[in-house]
């Protein structure tokens, strides 16, 4: 976008706050995977990737390292219709899983929207150290769920999984945001 993307205003507040305050809602310890040492207003740690430069999977690594939970919300901050109510879905769905995510497309789940133990940090190192940086490399190594999330759910929202990477995508925020 050519700018710090959280720090876009859509509505009254700043992007990275919608998901931000669903976690504050839910989590009694938030880690923000940050190497911009992005002012925020909040007083969350901020931590850089432990292996830089590799995507996704290197703040996910880190996070799930540093965490001090077994079970870790993981929500990328650029998606604004996230909520309480589908997390709290995926964390009754997880079972066993070393991981849930949520999909609206069969094959096509939310990696940045879920639900990860702590225990796969072991596996996403080695896939690191194999040069697979993808994270969804990892679910084949792991026990994964996905569920389908469906437009009957009271949680549902046509743009749930909407993140915000460009212009066009900020056009496509609904009125009850801006």
């Amino acid at each position: 976008m050519g700018k710090e993307k959280g720090k876009i205003i859509v509505g009254d507040q700043f992007l990275y706050q919608y998901p931000l305050r669903v976690l504050e809602s839910m989590c009694d310890e938030i880690l923000i995977s940050s190497c911009k040492n992005m002012e925020i207003e909040e007083k969350h740690l901020q931590i850089c990737d432990e292996i830089p430069n590799i995507g996704p999977i290197g703040g996910l690594y880190t996070c799930l390292k540093k965490s001090s939970n077994d079970l870790n919300i993981i929500l990328s901050y650029d998606l604004p219709f996230i909520n309480e109510e589908l997390l709290h879905f995926l964390l009754e769905s997880l079972d066993t899983a070393d991981a849930v995510f949520p999909a609206i497309t069969i094959g096509k789940p939310e990696p940045l929207c879920a639900i990860y133990r702590k225990n796969i940090v072991g596996v996403m190192k080695d896939q690191i150290e194999n040069l697979a940086f993808a994270v969804h490399k990892v679910f084949p190594l792991i026990n994964t769920k996905t569920v389908l999330i469906t437009e009957n759910m009271p949680f549902y929202h046509k743009d749930l999984f909407l993140n915000i990477n460009n212009e066009t995508d900020l056009d496509k925020l609904s009125d009850d945001l801006r």
